[in-house]
């Protein structure tokens, strides 16, 4: 007589009808995933505003040290370039009632598309904010090269701050980072694939 297949196991995470957290840590991870990092937002908003008062001060701008002239558009655009970018990544990356994971044909999304047309945004629009944060009022001493290279150093910053919370991501990000690590199986070719948490 023939006996029947063993179960599958109790942590078994990747049936292809699984829609809900299985398990503890995947509810832990998907609620910290599910609501916005207020904190991390806030200290992005008061690093620019750190940022702009420090670089539309007349100190920085009527300083005769280049460096220090320099140092007002960089960190305008490092810390906005952090705001565009960390932005996305602070919002809600998972839902309770929907657990997305990769199919088991392979990974059909990829996130670097996003961030590099984030960080081109950043990028663009630095010199816009550092513009209207120092003012009209520039200098006479400053020459034309000068004030083009300010629009370059905080395009190049803004683009460079919109990357870096990839290195310092949100509480939501690093959740479904780690969502995505603990889903992982064998997919439909025998090669293996991770899972991934996003809410629509």
């Amino acid at each position: 007589m023939d006996s029947l297949p063993p179960a599958p196991p109790a942590d078994y995470a990747n049936a292809p009808g699984n829609i809900y957290p299985v398990g503890e840590r995947e509810r832990e991870l998907c609620a910290k995933a599910s609501r916005p990092d207020w904190l991390y937002l806030g200290a992005l908003l008061a690093l620019d505003t750190g940022a702009i008062w420090f670089g539309s001060s007349g100190t920085v701008k009527f300083s005769t040290s280049m460096p220090l002239r320099f140092g007002g558009p960089a960190m305008i655009g490092v810390t906005w370039g952090a705001t565009v970018g960390g932005g996305w990544l602070a919002l809600p990356k998972c839902s309770p009632g929907w657990v997305g994971e990769t199919p088991r044909e392979g990974a059909v999304r990829a996130t670097w598309p996003l961030a590099l047309a984030l960080a081109l945004l950043a990028g663009a629009t630095a010199p816009v904010v550092n513009g209207i944060a120092i003012g009209y009022d520039l200098p006479a001493n400053w020459t034309t090269f000068e004030r083009a290279m300010h629009v370059v150093a905080a395009g190049v910053a803004g683009f460079g701050g919109a990357l870096l919370p990839y290195v310092i991501p949100p509480r939501t990000w690093a959740a479904a980072l780690e969502l995505d690590r603990i889903r992982v199986g064998p997919d439909g070719r025998g090669g293996a694939f991770v899972g991934y948490a996003v809410a629509f």
